[in-house]
């Protein structure tokens, strides 16, 4: 029997490997013998890979030891220009400033709001679904999962409907920009953020002409520390908003029904028990994170468990790991709709938590619902294609067949 490569061979950084799916085998491996593990790069100095529960917890709620802005929320360091826009995003930045900028856009994402949204959204994800009963096939990324996510952010941002899908194509660009069939060229990442610059400040433009109420509105009006965000600081919130509100959600509702199709005894106990979606939603956001990693640099000699760590070390959080850490999760390798509890991290934890959390769970939970009623018998014509990414766990492609339930009405 040959014996198990060495720990130093794992390649955390391959994209092509997580275009398999996540390396659970890999992620286990480290997490039993090595869970704060020194991993080497090619492309940089080298990193800590975490991969047990208690450790991502640890370093995502000290922001102060384990910092955002010292070298960005990613795993290759900017280059000096590139870091001080970086900086101008939340996801780049610690407090106090964290604080002061996400307070402006919470406002919009509180529960008391959502619900606000709720009757909408339903709708629109019952438009949207209903228009599978028109045939038994589908691609369900870009028919379903990348429509609803991509309406809601829009109206929230007072997207006009008809510049949507180009946000989408440009959106998805930047931030798939590992991928060559997404990103062909180096520059083509380049050009999608020149083009939504240059939208933002026509939306810009508009909203102080014609202000909407929008959350664009609520961003040109807002103040920190006395003084209006600047033109390149809105441009920039602009920008995270419209990737992040409609690229993780995609990324769960595509994952989520590839679960229930490999899982037939799960999605029939949902169709039995439709209560149970919203536990279904939290184990969809377990099994498949959709971000694979976050960056953080720590600012001082520090330690993670027993794992001394020098200042100005990279620490990469990997959540595919932290999700299934038996130390946690009873039975980690196994999906079960009916999980609780489920202290999943997907959404991250602290300062950083995702602030469209609320948003995408009731987009979840509504899809689902819909789904649950409308088709059945769900197969998948063809193996879905993954995102080539270390970043993203996102599916480009997932051509489905089924059978269309016999109308409520």
């Amino acid at each position: 029997m040959s014996a198990e490569p060495s720990l130093d061979a794992i390649d955390l950084t391959d994209a092509s490997v997580w275009e398999q799916g996540a390396p659970h085998e890999w992620l286990d491996r480290l997490r039993t013998n090595d869970p704060v593990h020194w991993h080497e790069e090619p492309d940089g100095p080298g990193f800590w890979a975490l991969t047990r529960h208690d450790d991502v917890r640890r370093v995502s709620t000290a922001p102060l030891e384990f910092s955002s802005y010292v070298g960005g929320p990613l795993r290759l360091d900017p280059p000096e220009d590139g870091l001080g826009q970086v900086r101008m995003i939340i996801i780049g930045m610690d407090p106090p400033e964290h604080r002061a900028f996400r307070s402006i856009v919470s406002k919009a994402f509180t529960p008391r709001m959502i619900a606000r949204l709720e009757d909408s959204l339903r709708a629109e994800t019952a438009r949207v679904v209903a228009e599978l009963r028109d045939r038994d096939h589908c691609d369900f990324v870009t028919d379903v999962a990348a429509r609803i996510p991509m309406w809601s952010i829009s109206e929230l941002m007072g997207v006009p409907e008809a510049d949507r899908h180009r946000l989408y194509e440009l959106s998805h660009a930047l931030i798939d920009d590992q991928d060559p069939e997404v990103a062909p060229t180096p520059e083509t990442s380049t050009e999608a953020s020149i083009e939504i610059f240059g939208y933002a400040s026509e939306m810009a433009a508009r909203e102080r002409a014609h202000p909407s109420g929008s959350l664009t509105n609520v961003l040109l009006d807002a103040e920190v520390d006395g003084r209006k965000l600047t033109d390149i600081e809105f441009t920039l919130f602009f920008m995270f908003l419209i990737v992040a509100g409609n690229e993780t959600t995609r990324t769960a509702s595509s994952h989520g029904l590839l679960a229930l199709i490999e899982h037939p005894d799960e999605h029939q106990r949902l169709v039995r028990d439709p209560t149970l979606v919203p536990n279904a939603v939290e184990e969809i956001l377990r099994w498949e994170p959709p971000i694979h990693h976050f960056r953080r640099t720590a600012t001082a000699d520090l330690r993670i468990g027993d794992q001394p760590i020098a200042a100005g070390d990279k620490v990469l959080m990997w959540y595919a790991g932290a999700n299934r850490d038996p130390a946690v999760f009873d039975d980690p390798h196994v999906f079960r709709a009916d999980r609780s509890p489920n202290p999943q991290l997907s959404f991250g934890i602290g300062e950083h938590f995702c602030l469209g959390a609320n948003l995408a769970r009731l987009s979840l939970r509504l899809l689902f619902a819909e789904l649950l009623q409308t088709i059945d018998d769900i197969e998948l014509r063809s193996p879905p294609r993954r995102l080539h990414s270390n970043l993203i766990n996102g599916i480009k492609e997932m051509q489905i067949g089924y059978r269309v339930r016999p109308s409520a009405g």
